[in-house]
């Protein structure tokens, strides 16, 4: 923020204001429960660069995604934590860091998809019964 106003006085250049300035991140949700969710950024620079980790340290991060868009859906996540930053970045190299965002993964369980399955299937012969019945009542 000091370099903002630093830049806005023409103390130093507006590149090395911007550069410096934290892109913010934001996601549509703390808990998916599908394997998916979105995420939205506000960057000062045109190139950024997602990372997701499994801690909150960054031990060995990911890239998810490097280039100038300004949300990305992360797809096929498997069920645990993730903890998400995005980096400005400037000729490549990353000049600031935003807050990180953690996103809980916890799929449906099968036995809940096995559950509706059943119950379309009942609904499903239930229905065909009742037209099967109708066309032999109708012709009758």
């Amino acid at each position: 923020m000091a370099a903002i106003l630093l830049a806005a006085c023409g103390l130093i250049p507006a590149t090395v204001a911007a550069a410096s300035a934290a892109p913010v991140l934001e996601t549509d949700t703390g808990r998916a429960t599908a394997g998916y969710f979105r995420l939205h950024w506000e960057a000062a620079t045109p190139e950024v660069r997602l990372e997701r980790a499994p801690t909150a340290a960054f031990d060995g991060p990911q890239t998810e995604y490097e280039g100038p868009d300004d949300a990305r859906v992360l797809s096929g996540q498997p069920d645990g934590i993730s903890h998400l930053r995005i980096a400005a970045l400037e000729d490549g190299r990353p000049v600031a860091w935003s807050e990180a965002v953690a996103v809980t993964v916890e799929h449906h369980p099968l036995s809940r998809a096995f559950l509706f399955f059943g119950i379309g299937g009942v609904v499903f012969l239930s229905t065909l019964a009742l037209i099967v019945h109708g066309a032999r009542k109708d012709e009758s």
